[in-house]
């Protein structure tokens, strides 16, 4: 398994049935996929006082290695596994 932890800086866009769509920051306005990558996390994962649209938070995950990828249980797993941490302005 690969043990590389990333810290993925996000904004919360908008909010739709039990999830939150979630724009990676570092591709906003670089011409990656119509402007941006976004990411649909449970809203139950994201602590209430940063659901607001417009918040911003990190996203902590373990990339999947290229063989887990093609494994549906590794996805699921990974995604339960990520940790919505706090962006203190100034320190990240």
């Amino acid at each position: 398994m690969n043990e590389r932890i990333i810290l993925e800086p996000v904004r919360v866009l908008f909010h739709l049935n039990g999830y939150t769509k979630v724009l990676l920051e570092r591709t906003a306005g670089v011409g990656l996929a119509d402007g941006g990558i976004v990411w649909e996390i449970s809203t139950d994962m994201i602590p209430a006082h940063l659901r607001q649209i417009g918040s911003r938070f990190l996203v902590e995950y373990t990339p999947l290695s290229l063989e887990e990828r093609d494994d549906l249980n590794a996805i699921r797993d990974a995604k339960n596994r990520m940790v919505i941490r706090e962006l203190n302005e100034g320190k990240e």
